[in-house]
């Protein structure tokens, strides 16, 4: 039995490094000019991510490790504190914990959100998606990149472009911009009971000045602009907020 053991723990070495199990990295980084309060929430609860969420100063990173099979999202908050009793908020992407961390369920917000399914059939994709609101721009850059694996994001300042009816503010400043089905929440602009099809869920203002800033996001439920990027499972990732630039070439 002793003998064996070796060989089974080279056996799982193997499946590990030919990527039959595979995990991502995929590191956050912060190059707003202000701190920035990642969220990562995990849909499948037999595959977690941890921590749930964190502080990122300025010019700050962090490295998550994945594991196989992982689905979930990342965002990022904003304009966050914690008041007299201890309760931590944020203006921007708050969780409703009242911890800095997001454990349990989650709610839509209208942030920037990243979608990631990690080692889904062999394969990874991401999804940049503006459906629910905007409020940091958000680039992707995978360390593998091909003619399907490329770099993506929505990198452009939208809160002061937002429709007036649609800004969330914060004293005085716009700090997110709100999409009409998060506003108004009818079938019409969420695209649902008699609008759940292609041919009756129509663009509106708010998609329309999304789809022009930040082609390559999804930005409503039946829009054409192919926003899944997929990649190899063995691939990394770098997810940054208010990136500098657009890395967006394929080699």
């Amino acid at each position: 039995m002793a003998e064996r053991l070796p060989m089974i723990f080279l056996f799982a070495l193997h499946l590990l490094v030919s990527g039959v199990f595979s995990m991502s990295i995929l590191t956050i980084e912060n190059k707003c000019n202000h701190t920035v309060w990642p969220v990562i929430f995990s849909w499948n609860v037999d595959s977690q991510v941890s921590p749930t969420g964190f502080a990122l100063r300025r010019g700050e990173a962090r490295a998550i490790q994945t594991p196989s099979s992982w689905y979930g999202l990342i965002s990022g908050r904003t304009l966050c504190s914690t008041d007299s009793t201890g309760k931590f908020s944020c203006a921007t992407g708050d969780c409703e914990s009242g911890k800095i961390e997001c454990p349990g369920s989650y709610s839509w917000a209208p942030v920037t959100y990243v979608y990631f399914r990690i080692d889904n059939g062999g394969i990874n994709s991401y999804t940049i998606s503006v459906e629910y609101g905007y409020n940091l721009p958000v680039m992707v850059v995978p360390s593998q990149r091909s003619r399907t694996c490329i770099s993506a994001g929505c990198d452009v300042e939208l809160n002061k472009t937002c429709p007036k009816d649609l800004m969330i503010m914060s004293r005085g400043t716009p700090v997110a911009c709100s999409s009409t089905c998060m506003e108004s929440n009818t079938p019409e602009t969420c695209c649902t009971r008699d609008f759940k099809s292609k041919q009756n869920c129509k663009p509106t203002v708010y998609t329309q000045n999304f789809e022009r800033a930040c082609p390559l996001a999804h930005v409503y439920a039946y829009d054409d602009n192919n926003s899944t990027v997929t990649c190899l499972n063995s691939t990394d990732y770098v997810i940054t907020f208010c990136p500098s630039s657009n890395p967006n070439k394929t080699k």
